[in-house]
């Protein structure tokens, strides 16, 4: 699954706020943060229900369109909090990850296996170790942070994993870095509020900033745990 690592990265939306910091001053981040929460928060309030399913939509067609998702997740903490906003992103995650497998399972499946296979040989050693390793397979996409796990329901899709066993599993192992991701993006408008917890925010978003240089590490022990061939 490291054919995909270099394309991908979880940290757009922290990348976007080092820009911010970067050529703005702190007061007028801060007033540009406050803005847009002032702006949003009516439209979510009155669109009770269209707005998640609005989110669900961009967040499926960027996965389908092989664009990172984990910017997505963070937002889905800003707009709704650490409870809905985890509801919401996970819906968001599973309405990607079923699209992508059935795009790839059905009448997409020869267009699908012949960019992926020819352009990145290590996807055949996927779809042998899919038949020797199934779930675990699955758990391996859903806890490295820096794959995308939303586009890869496309590898799943050319693998004998059916649909249900897929998203079951995919389900399951997303929740820590969900969970991660969504407190991340709900921490970050306590810096930019009198009565938010800053330190918390502080802390969360250090940990996702250091994520990026662990990856290999996490990767090699989560093959290790569920006995899954390195460098698939």
């Amino acid at each position: 699954m490291s054919f995909l690592l270099s394309r991908y990265r979880i940290g757009g939306a922290v990348v976007t706020f080092d820009l911010l910091c970067t050529f703005c001053s702190g007061e007028s981040l801060k007033q540009l943060v406050e803005h847009f929460l002032v702006w949003i928060q009516p439209i979510l309030v009155n669109y009770p229900l269209a707005a998640p399913l609005v989110f669900i939509g961009v967040h499926t067609l960027m996965a389908v369109f092989f664009l990172p998702c984990s910017p997505m997740t963070l937002m889905a903490g800003v707009l709704w909090g650490g409870g809905y906003g985890l509801v919401v992103s996970i819906c968001a995650a599973m309405a990607s990850s079923a699209t992508t497998f059935f795009l790839s399972r059905s009448f997409l499946h020869g267009k699908i296996e012949k960019v992926l296979v020819q352009r990145y040989p290590k996807v055949a050693g996927m779809l042998v170790q899919a038949v020797v390793h199934d779930w675990k397979l699955i758990a391996v996409s859903q806890l490295n942070p820096l794959i995308p796990a939303s586009t890869m329901g496309y590898v799943f899709g050319l693998s004998r994993i059916t649909f249900t066993r897929y998203l079951m599993f995919s389900g399951i192992f997303m929740l820590p870095l969900q969970a991660l991701f969504v407190m991340t993006g709900h921490s970050v408008t306590s810096i930019f509020t009198a009565d938010g917890h800053w330190e918390i925010a502080l802390a969360l978003i250090l940990l996702v900033l250091t994520v990026p240089l662990v990856t290999k590490r996490i990767y090699r022990k989560l093959c290790q745990l569920f006995g899954v061939k390195n460098g698939a």
